[in-house]
């Protein structure tokens, strides 16, 4: 039985850490909005029957933006996190 030893990774800079923060972020962003849109679209069709009055619209843009806001405020916690551990 050999036993092998591996590599040590060295760990990434933090220029590379912050831009894998931000491309995760920017993919939970997208994600999150599309999720928000869904959902509030749902809901304004239940919530606003008539539909005339653009109150679905209105509905399913606050929905996709506090989505896209929620998860803008995790990708900047994570950043200053991570600056702050340096």
């Amino acid at each position: 039985m050999e036993i092998t030893k591996s590599k040590a990774v060295p760990p990434p800079s933090s220029d590379e850490a912050i831009s894998g923060l931000m491309r995760e972020g920017f993919e939970k962003i997208a994600f999150q909005a599309g999720v928000g849109l869904v959902v509030g679209g749902m809901a304004g069709i239940v919530l606003s029957r008539g539909g005339a009055s653009g109150a679905r619209k209105l509905i399913a843009g606050f929905s996709a933006g506090a989505g896209a806001g929620s998860a803008w405020t995790k990708t900047s916690i994570d950043i200053e996190d991570l600056l702050s551990a340096k």
